[in-house]
């Protein structure tokens, strides 16, 4: 005899209309929102800085038909001509000028969707194995939580784009690999793409170590044996032997997570500072996170507390590290939510499937849309030239040896046929070969070099043309041109050239 009570009715009606609306218009949301905020953050910056470097040396790579390990001489004049250069971000680079030659703007909001595509997917392809009976609201609104807190501070059409992908796929491998070790066969392909790609392939050993070491705490002696041997010594085998500069590849990227002027004087890489509001709100959110899995008493794996433990540690070191720890954070909580019985049952996933999958698709349909529409209306902004154009072209019609301009524009003078710039973003390059980074720190940042030393600096590297805003000169740069007598060749704008006299 069938029920006719209310309730019975009431829950029923819900479970067929309600909860498949709810569920396709939340995750319609979440998916746009996680979409579009990283790219509205891009387009705050634009195309600047390093990718100007990058596109250019894929251009050179594209043109040369071979991959760049010596600086050409028309970059940064004769005395670097020539000075070898462990590019571990070759293929990155000459990805970055195939895919849109004739830079078109559009062509790279495209592009940072697609990778913004693989990350949601590498994410919830991770999340399902981690927690697989965390309901789809969940799932999706933990990566939109990382897509919208912790991705905008390091979008950028740069390298570590590809290890925003990468890096869940490691830990998704490492996590099946728990119960079917044929899954470690996937690290290796992973290792030969990523080596080429961007140094922090090096997490697939460093956490491929922690995963034996985990094992051999067990006393599961053979198991630990596969993980070490899989994880650690064919990946950096492969790096050494498939990749162009072989045992360089290990030690380069390690000389440059250690040096010192590069953890000091280049942004990403200092320590977080609480006295920052932002940085101040992750530091209590990791807090309340631990007074969190307390309550909550879930049992989490050790290696995966460990995981969350040293991302965070890493995080607070360095503050580029900030999407991997998003990353590790978002899958951290949703192990613990996985474990509580309203997120397994209050919308399950066998309720709304078709719900889930049309509002992934118009979400992601929305999101890229509203991307487009934002970029084109804001494409002047981006877009617009980093130094006017007049600049530019005189200094490419006007003789000259070395020309000192902001370090962060060195890559955009050089792409568009500026001759012999003192410095661009390939900090590691300088250091490596010489002391102009070092002198520009000096100069620059510190403002505290000597009068004598600011002219033997100029001398020793001949620079004999400024390319500056005036509004930004410092009281170093003031000094020396009025007490040397430099004339001021051209201005344009906020912009001047200032030229030795002769």
């Amino acid at each position: 005899m069938a029920t006719t009570d209310p309730e019975h009715v009431t829950s029923a009606k819900k479970s067929w209309v309600w909860i498949p609306r709810f569920r396709f218009y939340t995750v319609l949301v979440l998916t746009g929102l996680a979409m579009v905020a990283p790219i509205a953050n891009f387009l705050k910056e634009g195309l600047k800085g390093d990718f100007w470097w990058v596109y250019m040396s894929g251009r050179w790579m594209a043109v040369h038909h071979r991959i760049l390990e010596a600086n050409p001489a028309a970059w940064n004049g004769p005395t670097l001509a020539g000075k070898t250069w462990v590019n571990l971000e070759w293929a990155w680079q000459l990805f970055i000028y195939a895919v849109n030659p004739p830079l078109h703007p559009l062509g790279y909001i495209v592009l940072l969707f697609i990778f913004e595509l693989l990350m949601l997917a590498a994410f919830l392809w991770t999340l399902k194995v981690m927690a697989p009976r965390l309901t789809a609201e969940a799932r999706i609104g933990l990566y939109a939580l990382y897509a919208i807190m912790a991705f905008p501070y390091t979008v950028k059409l740069r390298a570590e784009l590809f290890s925003y992908v990468a890096f869940p796929v490691l830990l998704g491998i490492l996590w099946r690999a728990r119960d079917d070790r044929r899954w470690l066969w996937m690290l290796a392909p992973l290792t030969v793409i990523w080596a080429n790609v961007h140094g922090s392939w090096l997490m697939i050993p460093a956490l491929a170590a922690l995963e034996a070491l985990g094992v051999a705490l067990k006393r599961e002696w053979r198991h630990a044996g596969v993980v070490a041997a899989m994880g650690i010594l064919v990946p950096l085998a492969l790096a050494a032997c498939l990749t162009p500069f072989h045992l360089r590849t290990l030690t380069y990227a390690w000389w440059l997570d250690h040096n010192h002027y590069i953890n000091t004087y280049i942004q990403e890489w200092q320590s977080v500072n609480f006295h920052s509001a932002t940085f101040m709100a992750f530091g209590a959110a990791v807090f309340a996170a631990w007074l969190w899995r307390g309550h909550i008493q879930v049992r989490y794996p050790a290696l995966l507390d460990i995981w969350f433990i040293g991302i965070t540690l890493a995080f607070f070191d360095q503050v580029r590290m900030i999407t991997y720890f998003g990353l590790v954070f978002a899958l951290w909580l949703g192990y613990g939510l996985s474990r509580r019985p309203r997120f397994e049952e209050w919308l399950p996933d066998d309720s709304g499937r078709r719900s889930l999958r049309w509002a992934q698709a118009a979400g992601l349909a929305g999101g890229l849309a509203v991307a487009v529409v934002i970029a084109v209306r804001t494409e002047a902004r981006w877009t617009a030239p980093l130094v006017p154009p007049r600049l530019v072209s005189w200094l490419n019609h006007t003789p000259h040896q070395v020309v000192l301009a902001p370090i962060d524009d060195g890559g955009y003078l050089e792409a568009h046929g500026v001759r012999n710039v003192f410095a661009d973003g390939r900090s590691d390059f300088f250091l490596a070969h010489g002391s102009r980074f070092q002198d520009y720190v000096g100069l620059i940042v510190q403002q505290s070099d000597r009068p004598s030393r600011v002219a033997s600096i100029f001398a020793r590297n001949q620079v004999d043309a400024i390319l500056w805003p005036r509004d930004q000169m410092n009281n170093t740069l003031a000094w020396f041109i009025a007490a040397h007598h430099w004339r001021r060749a051209v201005v344009s704008g906020a912009w001047a050239v200032y030229m030795a006299p002769r």
